[in-house]
């Protein structure tokens, strides 16, 4: 699998799990996307990313939500009330950079490019919900920007025409993520082996947008190979979101963040060899060759005069047969380790 890169990181199978901060409903004001920006910058996360729309182009104004977490509401009011200006989005793109926190958005529709391209942002998100969009996907692969493009809702046949229709630009840095688009999401219903799925199909980088509350479901995907994992990220303080449900709390990202990079320096390389901390203890707990009595200069060793026990400072196990019938170079205490430098 190629890695992708995105600003100054890799993402791929040998490269840490990338972790993105989802603020895209979760503010309306600028200070309120700061407290976001700069709790996001105190847990190390490594983007952030927010929405592009407008609620004339997202939806019909017929519309309506039909989800647990909205009720039944027209969706074109639903996003009026959350629609953020486009003043407000070159604000919270220059404080992020200014923090140094790579930042980016997700258009809704083919004329929030233009939005976007002012914003100069250096990776483009497509959701779930244009996944399909074959149109808008070719746009946006033209401008030669990294992208992450989520699956919610997609079978593997319309995965497959999307990336076509990316790579058929000649763009080819492309992350998929693997999505439940469910508000909250059931982990009954994660499909994490899906992860894998699209690796084998498409040998790209493939992440999880995960929409469960806690953080179990987000961890076992990274765990399963996630190059990805992208979050909706809430600031208590903050007013109430409609997302605030499957959102994770500062300490909840925190310790998520903290258990993916736990987990991954549980990893290894994959040698097959003893830890730092086996070598040590290896010369007490393991067994090797010992003298079970004194055995004299020019003695012949006998199967009496010798066992396998600890310590592991003598010879290994496997000697055991080829020891018995040599002589002994020099005086051998009982309980002293037996090695080469004391046979004939």
């Amino acid at each position: 699998m190629k890695s992708v890169k995105l600003v100054n990181k890799h993402v791929g199978n040998d490269n840490p799990c990338y972790v993105v901060a989802e603020i895209g409903s979760m503010f309306k004001t600028f200070d309120e996307a700061k407290n976001l920006i700069d709790s996001a910058l105190e847990i190390n996360v490594d983007a952030i990313k927010f929405q592009t729309f407008q609620a004339d182009t997202i939806t019909t104004k017929q519309n309506q939500f039909d989800m647990s977490v909205t009720g039944n509401v027209s969706q074109y009011e639903f996003f009026k009330s959350l629609e953020p200006s486009q003043e407000l989005q070159k604000q919270i793109v220059n404080y992020a950079n200014d923090k140094g926190i790579t930042i980016f958005s997700a258009p809704s529709h083919i004329n929030d490019l233009n939005i976007m391209k002012e914003l100069d942002l250096p990776i483009y998100k497509i959701g779930a919900d244009l996944a399909c969009h074959i149109p808008l996907l070719k746009e946006v692969a033209k401008l030669d920007k990294p992208i992450i493009l989520s699956t919610g809702m997609c079978t593997l046949d319309e995965v497959r025409d999307s990336v076509d229709a990316i790579i058929s630009t000649g763009n080819d840095q492309l992350v998929l993520l693997h999505c439940v688009s469910d508000y909250p999401a059931k982990s009954n219903e994660a499909n994490l082996r899906a992860i894998q799925t699209m690796k084998n199909e498409f040998d790209l980088p493939v992440g999880f947008s995960d929409h469960t509350p806690g953080i179990l479901t987000s961890l076992t995907a990274s765990i399963m190979g996630a190059n990805v994992i992208e979050r909706h990220f809430k600031y208590e303080n903050n007013p109430p979101s409609p997302d605030d449900v499957h959102a994770l709390s500062s300490i909840e990202f925190s310790n998520l963040i903290s258990s993916i990079r736990e987990m991954e320096s549980a990893k290894g390389n994959g040698k097959k060899i003893p830890s730092v901390s086996e070598r040590h203890n290896l010369l007490t707990n393991r067994v090797s060759i010992i003298a079970l009595q004194n055995i004299c200069k020019d003695e012949i060793i006998t199967s009496d005069a010798i066992d396998i026990r600890r310590p592991g400072t003598g010879l290994a196990p496997k000697y055991f047969d080829q020891i018995i019938g040599r002589k002994a170079k020099i005086n051998i205490n009982s309980g002293s380790p037996i090695v080469w430098d004391v046979l004939l």
